[in-house]
């Protein structure tokens, strides 16, 4: 079957209303005949993915879609006032929801001491040199993102920071955003010292031979550091939404999941909402550590902003942190000084892990729960399973958000349990951070890494998430690609789990009907039918018969939110 059919028959099964082969939307009154209702805009000479098919034009009635067809189809929708686009033969899709983003911190990376990622020691140092020659008097210097393997043979060393940075602070996040790397004067302002212990929930603070910091510090440890950083200003935090929202929307994003939402940000969330600024449908999640914001979330939704989840951390990253908690003990154990990186560990305990999830559940409040080791996974099945023995069978369908490794035994087990995997395939081998995974666990266990294809061989509800700003970019055309060849974007001799690879129309799906069903908007959002809302985009290329390895290079030249063009490319 061509792919286009493949993709067209896989909207046609996911579609959650049908509106008959016609495909146009009609008022029938009592007495009398349909009357078609008179479009806005109708947009022509397309090739639109609909549930019914490929279909040539769309029509839309102010934030709504009035009919599908051909020209002619349309015709009776069409006034002297409608204004008619034509599309050149361009490639349309339903809107694209991205099912984990840091928004206010991928805004405010933008104006931070930033360096690519992969950056070499050289590259680090220089950046942070010409930062401190300007830094104010009295600020602190925040950036990244650094992982061990770029750097080259010498290990990250607060010395090394303090050769360059003199007296001023300096706080550098790794790749994964669960370790830093602070320089001395950093180290002073937050009291850790060689006498500091490592704190509880899995927070380790670095040392060398001497039993000095080295100034790494993972988990828990890091974010003690994190609350010395002088924080944002409100104007800074809506800016660096604002910022962060149009440049989702030029990728065709339109509706995510913020994923890790303390009160600051959501003052911010709600004031750009206010000003009539926040053009996508956002859900977001509560950080569980900040249980004033979970009392009082009433107070910053608004509508299409819903605070309506918790975020849930249960381990770290698989990375050489060794914070992600796991079944087996790293391959590279003996390694490691730190009895607790022999196989890492849980943040909290399985028990009182269930027992939050069993009050947020039966609050009607959704858990994202941030789980990279299969241990970690596994307790997060347990506590989905005490929800719903303890308040019915019935509750929020909770998310295993990054679930890098599964066992086979526990993949079927979240189909069972109304539980959905949330896969982030955006960091792809050969890439820094993936090397280091795999020097971690080891290759037998990459075998099962971001294992998409079993989670839906097992029915098991799939979504998709970029983690952005932990990546570069939050490209949803690099995870559609990567998800298909399994190579590195363009690409590659090495492929990661080739046994995990899916099609281009079922990564299209997780990323627009599947999300959109797992926010609860599937009603509105998610495939493009009469009825619905009109959320779409226009690409340059047809992802489905360009060769997969160019899936990457698709740009969005318009995106459409509500009948509304919020976006058009510059080139249009």
């Amino acid at each position: 079957m061509p792919m286009r059919l493949r993709f067209a028959s896989s909207l046609t099964a996911l579609a959650l209303a049908c509106t008959g082969a016609a495909g146009s939307a009609q008022f029938q009154d009592a007495v009398g005949p349909a009357t078609p209702l008179p479009a806005d805009v109708i947009y022509v000479h397309g090739h639109i993915a609909t549930p019914e098919g490929w279909r040539e034009a769309i029509a839309v009635s102010g934030a709504t879609i009035v009919a599908t067809g051909n020209e002619g189809d349309l015709a009776k929708h069409r006034t002297a006032q409608t204004r008619v686009i034509d599309l050149g033969g361009r490639t349309v899709l339903p809107g694209l929801i991205d099912m984990h983003v840091h928004a206010v911190d991928a805004g405010l990376r933008e104006a931070s001491c930033a360096f690519p990622q992969g950056a070499n020691l050289s590259a680090v140092l220089a950046t942070i040199k010409a930062c401190a020659a300007k830094a104010k008097p009295g600020a602190w210097i925040e950036g990244g993102q650094w992982d061990a393997t770029s750097l080259g043979k010498t290990p990250p060393h607060r010395k090394l920071l303090d050769a360059v940075s003199g007296t001023v602070p300096v706080v550098l996040h790794d790749i994964s955003l669960h370790s830093v790397w602070a320089n001395s004067a950093a180290l002073k302002a937050a009291g850790i010292t060689r006498d500091t212990p490592n704190p509880a929930g899995g927070g380790i603070i670095e040392k060398d031979r001497t039993g000095e910091p080295t100034g790494i510090l993972r988990e828990t440890a890091a974010i003690a550091i994190l609350n010395k950083l002088p924080p944002p200003s409100h104007d800074e935090r809506v800016a660096a939404l604002r910022t962060a929202t149009r440049m989702m929307l030029a990728q065709g994003i339109t509706a995510y999941e913020e994923a890790l939402m303390a009160t600051p940000n959501a003052r911010a969330y709600a004031a750009l909402a206010d000003r009539g600024e926040l053009v996508q449908h956002v859900r977001t999640c509560m950080w569980d550590n900040d249980q004033t914001l979970i009392a009082q979330r009433s107070l910053y939704a608004r509508p299409g902003l819903e605070i309506s989840c918790v975020k849930m951390i249960l381990d770290g990253v698989p990375t050489d942190a060794h914070t992600a908690a796991m079944l087996e003990p790293y391959a590279d154990a003996n390694h490691q000084g730190e009895p607790a990186r022999i196989k890492g560990e849980l943040m909290a305990t399985p028990e009182a892990i269930a027992a939050k999830l069993i009050r947020y559940d039966a609050a009607g409040l959704t858990v994202k729960l941030h789980v990279a080791g299969d241990a970690s996974a596994r307790a997060a099945l347990d506590a989905i399973g005490a929800a719903r023995k303890a308040n019915g069978p019935y509750g929020q369908r909770h998310e295993l958000a990054h679930a890098n490794f599964i066992t086979p035994e526990d993949m079927a087990r979240a189909t069972g349990l109304g539980a959905t995997y949330e896969f982030s395939p955006y960091l792809w081998f050969p890439s820094p951070p993936v090397r280091d995974v795999i020097r971690s666990v080891g290759t037998k266990r990459m075998e099962r890494f971001t294992p998409v294809r079993d989670a839906l061989a097992a029915g098991t509800h799939v979504v998709l998430g970029s983690d952005w700003p932990v990546v570069p970019s939050m490209s949803p055309w690099v995870a559609i690609e990567t998800l298909v060849t399994r190579q590195a974007p363009g690409g590659s001799t090495e492929q990661l789990a080739p046994g995990q690879a899916i099609t281009v129309a079922q990564a299209v799906t997780l990323l627009t009907a599947n999300a959109a069903r797992q926010l609860g908007i599937g009603d509105r959002v998610g495939t493009l039918e009469p009825g619905k809302q009109a959320d779409f985009i226009v690409l340059d290329q047809d992802i489905f018969s360009v060769p997969a390895t160019a899936i990457h290079r698709t740009r969005v030249l318009r995106t459409v939110v509500k009948g509304k063009e919020v976006y058009v490319s510059p080139n249009q």
